[in-house]
């Protein structure tokens, strides 16, 4: 007795199967013709080819499951995916380049399924067909999806890295400064003033006092320096206190008013990564502001809503195009910008701009944090 064809689906499951290996073979030998050389020996993702058949064998998995099952793609080949991003790590990576491979994949699954279409011993039915194409075609795009999003999300785990051992060696050449150029540099003024005889000639008492004035400055300078590089109060007494000694000391610095707002804050402390980078993003900001804005007047709220602290830093300066800003190829502003919205990204916050010529320039900063006070959770870098 003859036996009934199997459906489309399963057809072309075993299909996928048995011709992921030339599939893969497939893949490489159009991305070959592509680049004009092996993508093993370009492409920082060559291990994803090796373990393209696994993936194709889960898909195949995949194209049975019947739809009331709702059984998605990702728990079909995400645990594998996942490997594959594992395998990946601290390598770099072209998010173009991915998707232009994945969308190479998903013609090729097109072009089987089409032979195999042409294969099928019974009469397809046009539903199974459907649900066939329309999941090879979800394979790559969530492969692409979850190679590409666990990629970024490790790139951002090792910029945070980066970003902490940044704020460590600021800690430690703060502290040098400040301890060993700060005792030299007293030293100095010691024996200067110590050469004060009364039997000097009025030239030689000049020039004594010139030069006491000058180690006076040099302590003034590494005392800033060392301020600047990691201020203690963001360690001692939190980002609110250090945003307020920071505009007040570049307020004097720079001529410029400055006042400071707080609004729904008190004395509770929040992560240290947090309050370190709404602080670096503030400091940026004011530096712009002296190197760009031309202002008068220089105005800093710090919010806390909920879930979300924010700062929002106004000049009445001359304001910029934004548009054309972040536009622009070589523009020191815009990578300046640039780097402040990817330093508060990393924490899942976001910076917007409002500004416009003649109009002044405001920035609205943005970070997620807990509900209530986490000063137990802080991880304070001068431990």
């Amino acid at each position: 007795m003859n036996q009934a064809a199997p459906t489309f689906a399963q057809f072309a499951a075993d299909r996928l199967v048995r011709d992921r290996r030339r599939l893969t073979s497939d893949w490489v030998d159009t991305l070959s013709s592509q680049l004009g050389l092996d993508p093993r020996r370009v492409l920082p993702h060559g291990d994803l080819l090796d373990h393209l058949p696994v993936v194709l064998a889960k898909a195949a998995d995949f194209l049975c499951v019947p739809d009331t099952e709702k059984l998605t793609a990702e728990q079909i080949i995400t645990e594998e995916m996942r490997d594959i991003a594992r395998l990946r790590r601290g390598q770099g990576f072209d998010v173009q380049e991915i998707i232009r491979e994945f969308d190479e994949l998903a013609q090729l699954l097109d072009g089987a399924a089409l032979r195999w279409l042409d294969d099928y011993p019974g009469v397809p039915d046009a539903k199974s067909v459907g649900r066939v194409f329309g999941r090879l075609n979800r394979v790559p795009l969530l492969m692409g999806q979850i190679t590409v999003g666990a990629i970024e999300e490790e790139r951002n785990a090792l910029l945070r890295q980066l970003a902490v051992a940044e704020e460590e060696e600021r800690l430690r050449l703060s502290r040098e400064l400040h301890d060993q150029m700060g005792q030299l540099v007293t030293a100095l003024l010691v024996g200067l003033r110590g050469l004060r005889s009364g039997t000097e000639s009025e030239e030689q008492s000049a020039r004594i006092v010139e030069l006491e004035n000058l180690a006076a400055r040099i302590a003034r300078e590494v005392q800033q320096l060392a301020l600047d590089l990691r201020p203690p109060a963001l360690d001692n007494l939190g980002l609110a206190a250090a945003i307020e000694n920071l505009l007040h000391e570049w307020s004097e610095r720079n001529g410029i008013d400055a006042d400071l707002q707080r609004i729904g804050l008190g004395d509770e402390r929040f992560a240290s990564e947090v309050e370190t980078m709404l602080y670096r993003v503030t400091q940026e900001g004011l530096t712009n502001v002296v190197k760009h804005a031309r202002a008068g007047h220089v105005g800093v709220v710090i919010e806390r809503r909920a879930g979300t602290l924010s700062i929002i830093l106004e000049d009445d300066g001359a304001g910029f195009d934004v548009d054309a800003v972040l536009a622009s190829s070589q523009n020191s502003r815009r990578l300046g910008v640039r780097g402040m919205r990817e330093r508060v990204a990393r924490l899942g916050g976001s910076l917007e701009i409002e500004s416009s010529p003649g109009g002044g320039t405001c920035l609205f900063i943005r970070a997620p944090v807990a509900p209530g006070s986490d000063s137990t959770e802080r991880d304070d870098p001068s431990r």
